[in-house]
């Protein structure tokens, strides 16, 4: 597809009437001299013998040439209708083709296909789109892990032609987000002309995302999984260790959820399992982790928090879970640690665990530290 895309791009690239207009000019030249000539000479050869052989010599030399022109206008023709179906060719594939193919330079935007007028619908034509934009690469997102229009100083295009393997691109367009794979062909060294074929992965992006989200979401309260706690508690002590900041775990569990599901059934359970987890939502900062990690119990992470603070965040959780008496009035046990840098992550939950225990064992509702 590359190759002819390409090669089309370069029949298009070249002037229309070329080589018919250069024949044409110097066919009426040679046309007009010879009849110029024709007429200063006719009255020499009627003066001589219709046999002569001078005469028999000027006659077939301007028969050839006549002869010669007519052939050159219709080879010209020819290569000139040949030409333009190639160029009707190529250019029916490239308008076809469903990706975005596009022609550029450095700086601008010279030369699109049908495709690129199905995201960009607000311009029919490229003279529309160039009086607001001058190069594609300006709709680019910056984000890492994807390439955008100045890569550590170096231009995009040059960039993807160094690195011409998996190479994606984010494009916003009005409110619309787009992801694409992109590809870059060099069409013509002498005016530094690109090919750049944009490939739409939208739908299999998004269907990414969307099972990365399934795979550290619960499915019941929407919040974070066992998985993703797993991950953040192994960044978060990294961070901790390196930054030298504090970082502090909370277990919890509801008490006797156990009796809730006997006396009023799983699916009150459940309801009661939703309605507290969007409290507690409501009640973190930005950069808390709230995960569920099983039945009833869960887990909170709190960065850049000591054990002290750590416990403050606690006990106000446990008093809002308390007062709240939605579904059904529950109370909640709290163990709370605090990171001891080059812990074991293994040991770090096994001690909030166990605080979690000391406050079941000391009659529940409660916030325990160790």
């Amino acid at each position: 597809m590359l190759k002819y895309i390409k090669k089309g791009f370069l029949i298009l690239k070249s002037s229309r009437f070329s080589l018919i207009g250069v024949i044409v000019i110097v066919t009426l030249l040679l046309g007009g001299w010879l009849y110029v000539d024709f007429v200063e000479d006719s009255k020499r050869v009627l003066e001589i013998s219709n046999n002569g052989f001078d005469f028999f010599i000027y006659k077939w030399l301007t028969i050839t040439l006549i002869t010669i022109m007519i052939i050159a206008v219709i080879v010209g023709n020819y290569i000139h209708e040949k030409n333009d179906k190639q160029r009707m060719y190529y250019k029916n594939i490239i308008d076809s083709s469903s990706n975005i193919v596009v022609v550029v330079d450095k700086n601008s935007i010279i030369e699109v296909n049908k495709t690129f007028f199905k995201y960009f619908n607000k311009y029919s034509t490229l003279e529309e789109f160039k009086k607001e934009h001058k190069s594609i690469s300006g709709f680019f997102v910056e984000k890492d892990g994807y390439v955008h229009k100045n890569m550590g100083g170096v231009n995009w295009i040059e960039y993807v032609m160094q690195n011409p393997k998996d190479n994606q691109i984010k494009i916003l367009i009005g409110s619309n987000l787009y992801y694409f794979t992109v590809g870059i062909s060099l069409i013509s060294p002498k005016d530094g002309h690109y090919s750049a074929i944009f490939s739409d992965i939208t739908k299999e992006k998004l269907y990414q995302k969307e099972l990365e989200h399934t795979n550290i979401t619960d499915p019941l309260t929407k919040i974070r999984n066992r998985y993703y706690y797993n991950q953040q508690i192994k960044q978060g002590s990294s961070n901790a260790n390196h930054y030298f900041y504090p970082l502090s775990l909370i277990v919890f569990d509801i008490d006797y959820f156990k009796k809730i599901n006997d006396s009023y059934g799983h699916d009150i359970g459940d309801d009661v399992l939703v309605e507290y987890t969007k409290l507690i939502s409501s009640h973190l900062r930005d950069g808390d982790i709230f995960c569920r990690i099983g039945g009833e119990e869960f887990t909170l992470i709190l960065p850049y928090t000591d054990r002290a603070s750590a416990y403050k965040v606690a006990e106000k959780l446990r008093v809002a879970v308390k007062e709240h008496k939605k579904i059904v009035p529950i109370t909640m046990s709290f163990g709370v640690v605090e990171y001891a840098k080059g812990e074991d992550l293994e040991f770090l939950f096994k001690r909030a665990d166990e605080a979690l225990y000391d406050a079941k064992e000391g009659g529940r509702d409660k916030v325990m530290v160790r």
